[in-house]
């Protein structure tokens, strides 16, 4: 997972230096609506055949066959409507420039969902190795596909090179797909010969797909919305279409891609922890159960201090000299404690769940939509406040869901006793080193180190300290 990302950070930060700022807000509008079409065509089916597979590993093979057909034909006529509609849609985010953009993006809804439906089946094979890989193997050829092309449309128009950047979205899941493909045929013959299925089966995976899919959907649904009311809220404003597209594409294709990468590490965490909670929580482990919580918990706060105080720190450094944009510092340094937010909203979900209370996370984010909705609609079209609108949303969104996470499992109640003043403490040792960093840095800017250098330097020393502490720190909460 870690890997992926990072493959698609350097994909991301190489568009960003070629087609700017628009370039990035063309490409995330255009993203929003892909997304929300691959959720509705795929919705829960692969966990939900995923899941069915792990205990019925035999039967789980016949229903794949039967769900594939039922991709390939919807992905078939999606991606063809998509096609011919692409003008509509363009107008429907408010750029007609985007029609050449989504018509790129059409073979992608019939070949994704499908790469999607194999790698739910051969995750409830437990093969995990052939899915990572396939992975890192899409990601792969989606970001060449993007260095290879974005340079040579770039000089047709930014619509192109963008055009030309989504269009790896496609070749990526291609080859992933035919690598799972060949794998999945190699070792076909311990999985095919199956049994007939139960008449129940089919009933049974299909209603657990609806259940995940409308939980998953929330999201995607949330995204495209964004994307038609942010643009069109900034030309209210007074800001032109070409401002509005790049206004948002720093926010979205920048500021959050920076304030989301941390999370990789509390993802990984919120991952390995929800299998080993559940099973602490059915076979009614509670003291172990609590205590991997409150680890988790830790951890997670601890991390994103630790990354929050780096990224608004840094934000002119990260803006300016890894995305070569200027204008994203303001947007980076406002979403700077969403790594905590997400952290400790992702470790409280699988908390939530593990106890089998699956509903409470989901509306705890239907109100955090519900919100953000509301502060985009007023805030972003009163003039010059439209970063400090989208950024607002963003973190209220957040900021409601963990709160409401922590309002049903009580932890407001135990923030007051000593565990309140230790983490108080982290916030000051974290402050404590950004001083002390800043003071270093100043009594090294009279040694005359070109301005690349004696940034590195000074970024390596704040990391420094906060592994240091981070190990005292994270040690001690793992011998408790």
């Amino acid at each position: 997972m870690i890997v992926v990302k990072a493959i698609g950070l350097v994909g991301k930060v190489f568009m960003t230096r070629l087609v700017g700022a628009e370039g990035m807000g063309l490409y995330q509008l255009a993203y929003s609506f892909y997304s929300l079409i691959l959720m509705i065509i795929s919705g829960g089916l692969p966990t939900a055949l995923g899941m069915f597979t792990t205990k019925h590993t035999a039967r789980g093979w016949r229903l794949f066959k039967i769900f594939s057909v039922f991709m390939i034909l919807t992905g078939l006529v999606c991606s063809v409507l998509t096609f011919w509609f692409s003008t509509p849609i363009a107008n429907l985010l408010g750029y007609p420039q985007l029609n050449f953009v989504i018509r790129c993006l059409s073979p992608a809804i019939l070949a994704v969902p499908l790469l999607s439906l194999l790698r739910g089946y051969l995750q409830g094979l437990e093969r995990y190795t052939a899915i990572a890989l396939s992975e890192i193997i899409e990601q792969t050829a989606r970001i060449g596909t993007l260095m290879l092309l974005v340079p040579l449309f770039i000089q047709s128009g930014i619509e192109f090179a963008v055009g030309g950047a989504v269009l790896g979205t496609f070749t990526g899941a291609l080859l992933a797909f035919a690598v799972l493909t060949a794998f999945f045929m190699y070792n076909r013959p311990s999985v095919a010969l199956s049994p007939p299925s139960s008449r129940a089966d089919l009933p049974l995976v299909v209603q657990a797909s609806f259940a995940i899919a409308l939980t998953r959907l929330l999201i995607p649904a949330s995204d495209f919305m964004d994307a038609i009311i942010i643009p069109q809220r900034l030309q209210v404003a007074g800001v032109s279409s070409k401002e509005a597209a790049e206004m948002f594409g720093i926010v979205t294709g920048i500021a959050l891609v920076v304030a989301y990468m941390p999370t990789l590490i509390t993802g990984a965490l919120t991952h390995t922890l929800t299998m080993k909670i559940t099973a602490d929580w059915q076979n009614k482990k509670y003291n172990a159960f609590y205590k991997k919580s409150h680890t988790a918990i830790q951890v997670a706060w601890v991390w994103g201090l630790a990354s929050g105080f780096f990224i608004f720190e840094y934000a002119p450094e990260i803006s300016l000299f890894v995305f070569g944009i200027q204008n994203a510092e303001i947007p980076i340094k406002s979403l700077a404690m969403l790594p905590l937010l997400v952290g400790l909203r992702e470790i409280t979900t699988s908390i939530l769940w593990a106890q089998n209370r699956k509903k409470t996370p989901f509306i705890g984010l239907c109100a955090g939509v519900l919100a953000n909705f509301i502060i985009l609609y007023s805030i972003v079209a009163i003039p010059e406040f439209g970063y400090t609108g989208m950024s607002l949303g963003i973190i209220t969104l957040e900021l409601i869901a963990t709160g409401w996470n922590f309002k049903t499992l009580k932890l407001f109640q135990r923030a007051k006793s000593r565990a309140g003043i230790v983490l108080l403490v982290d916030i000051l040792v974290f402050e404590a080193i950004l001083i002390v960093v800043t003071l270093c840095s100043k009594a090294l800017s009279s040694l005359g180190w070109p301005e690349t250098v004696h940034m590195i330097v000074e970024v390596l020393h704040y990391c420094f300290w906060c592994a240091m502490y981070l190990k005292v720190r994270l040690k001690s909460v793992f011998e408790e």
